[in-house]
């Protein structure tokens, strides 16, 4: 029988962020492959595709969109947060020839950077701490543009060692 999990863990972190996310995005739209729709959000990865190509150019195509990857973590002793990298995939379309499709990615992310910057805390019990970095893809992948912001979030610590407490 697998033991409960007390306390934060990692993937409760990774789904504060995406509510945090939602609510961010709420009513906001950006280019879509026929016209203005809103963000999608994917947990991890997306998702499968599961029909043919035909869709990629119509607005039931995942993007615009940002996949929340839970990516690594680390807890240098006991009485530390558990520290958490979430990595922000953003990508956006826009078929413009002027390609200025990096436009809407850039207002993604900036849009993350300064609601962070105003409130570090999300979910009620996770912050983003510093350092915090993006980056811009160079790459040629026409009609997507993509970027990444890594945040480092800070899971509170609630477990005790229960040998050490045993002995108090």
């Amino acid at each position: 029988m697998a033991e409960k999990i007390a306390g934060y863990t990692s993937e409760m972190c990774q789904q504060a962020m995406i509510d945090e996310l939602t609510e961010l995005f709420r009513g906001m739209t950006f280019g879509g492959q026929e016209s203005p729709k809103p963000l999608q959000i994917f947990k991890q990865f997306l998702p499968i595709q599961t029909t043919d190509d035909d869709e990629a150019d119509t607005n039931d195509s995942p993007y615009p969109c940002i996949i929340v990857i839970e990516s690594s973590g680390e807890q240098d002793n006991e009485h530390d947060p558990q520290l958490v990298l979430l990595q922000l995939v953003i990508c956006c379309y826009d078929r413009g020839i002027d390609r200025q499709g990096y436009v809407d990615t850039v207002n993604v992310k900036e849009t993350i950077m300064q609601h962070f910057k105003r409130k570090p805390i999300f979910g009620g019990a996770f912050e983003v701490s510093y350092p915090r970095k993006w980056e811009l893809s160079d790459d040629d992948a026409d009609y997507y543009y993509w970027g990444i912001v890594n945040l480092i979030c800070k899971t509170p610590n609630g477990l005790k060692n229960e040998e050490v407490e045993a002995l108090i």
